[in-house]
C-alpha cells in the first residue's frame, strides 16, 4: 500500500510529460523526385543512403499523386490540402500563396498547434505562410 502514492505520482508525471511533448516534424518536399530514392525499392541502382536513413526514422509517403501537372498548383494542393478547383491555382505563373487564405496552410496549422515553423526553398518565398 505504501507504494501506491509513489506509483500514482510517477503515473501523473508521465501523463503530464507525454501530453506536453509534441513530436518533432521535418517535412521535406522535393519537386520531381519521383521514386528515384533507395527506400522505395523501385530503382535498386539508385544510391541515396542519407535519404534512406532519414526515411527509416520516420514516415515516407511513397504513394503520392500529383494534384495538377504543374509545380505551383501542386504546391498549393500539397501545402493546403485543397484541390485546384477550390484554390483556383492552375498554372505555374499562379504563385500558390496568393490562392490560399492566410492560416489555411499546413505550416499555419502546425503554428496554431504551438509548433515553431520554418520554411525555405522553392516553396516558401515569404514568411507569411510559415
Amino acid at each position: 500500500m505504501h507504494y501506491l502514492l509513489p506509483f500514482l505520482l510517477v503515473l501523473l508525471a508521465a501523463a503530464m510529460t507525454s501530453a506536453a511533448e509534441k513530436p518533432n516534424v521535418l517535412f521535406i518536399a522535393v519537386d520531381d523526385l519521383n521514386h528515384w530514392v533507395g527506400y522505395t525499392g523501385r530503382n535498386p541502382q539508385t544510391q541515396t543512403p542519407n535519404l534512406d536513413r532519414l526515411a527509416g526514422m520516420g514516415t515516407a509517403f511513397t504513394q503520392a499523386h500529383c494534384a495538377v501537372p504543374a509545380c505551383n498548383p501542386s504546391r498549393a494542393a500539397l501545402m493546403s490540402g485543397m484541390r485546384a478547383s477550390t484554390t483556383g491555382c492552375y498554372f505555374n505563373q499562379d504563385f500558390w500563396t496568393r490562392f490560399i487564405p492566410e492560416g489555411k496552410t499546413m505550416a499555419a496549422t502546425f503554428k496554431q498547434a504551438g509548433y515553431s515553423t520554418w520554411g525555405m526553398g522553392k516553396i516558401f518565398h515569404s514568411d507569411s505562410f510559415y
